[in-house]
């Protein structure tokens, strides 16, 4: 069979339900709504500029506000006041950064992590409360799908 055949037809029609249903999920994860949701779960108050920056420096840090700046597509202007509120609250911490003395690394601390991991607990269940209504084999089906879509995503970073 050629590249041209049947199962490429199929292939790109599944490829366009797959990234349909990505872009509502990115959509729903991302939603303000959605967000202010999790955080009031999670029992901890903080705005989502601040939920979003703490986020960034556990998957980045230790790493210069302005190198987050870039990954963030944000102005570093931006990110001063919410890491500003973020170490006041011990959840982020400021550092010399080796290479730089001039300059600082942010990084989670203890209490950041825990704070992360209760944000993480609380959407976990928002998750879970959309699929109370499945069978437990279609979620593993489903996570066992997703699992092997974010492996293909970090092999192709």
């Amino acid at each position: 069979m050629t590249g041209d055949g049947p199962g490429r037809d199929d292939r790109r029609k599944s490829a366009d339900r797959v990234a349909a249903a990505l872009a509502t999920v990115g959509n729903w994860m991302f939603a303000p709504a959605t967000r202010r949701r999790i955080m009031a779960a999670s029992g901890l108050e903080m705005s989502l500029g601040d939920y979003t920056l703490l986020a960034q420096v556990s998957l980045h840090g230790p790493v210069r506000l302005s190198v987050l700046a870039g990954l963030m597509e944000v102005d570093k202007s931006t990110l001063s006041p919410p890491a500003k509120r973020l170490e006041t609250r011990g959840f982020i911490e400021r550092r010399p950064d080796p290479a730089d003395a001039r300059a600082q690394l942010v990084s989670v601390t203890r209490e950041g992590r825990l704070a992360i991991r209760e944000l993480w607990k609380a959407r976990a269940e928002a998750v879970a409360a959309l699929m109370s209504d499945w069978e437990p084999a279609d979620i593993e089906h489903l996570a066992e799908g997703l699992g092997a879509f974010a492996e293909a995503i970090k092999k192709n970073s």
